[in-house]
């Protein structure tokens, strides 16, 4: 017989909206590239930033 092994999924509920999220993320991530020298590390935290900020306000316009 052929006795499979089932695995529950982690169905834990995120912490607040999506737009909470990503402006959260995008707030830390300003925090750590103000705090970064100047070189590719904290270009590429600028450009996280920007890129959550836009689907942070993208999320809100088409939940709205």
């Amino acid at each position: 017989m052929d006795e499979r092994v089932k695995l529950k999924r982690n169905r834990i509920k995120p912490a607040g909206s999506l737009e909470e999220r990503l402006q959260r993320f995008a707030d830390q991530a300003k925090t750590a590239a103000s705090l970064a020298p100047p070189g590719p590390e904290r270009d590429a935290l600028i450009a996280k930033v920007k890129k959550a900020e836009l689907a942070a306000a993208a999320a809100q316009r088409l939940g709205e």
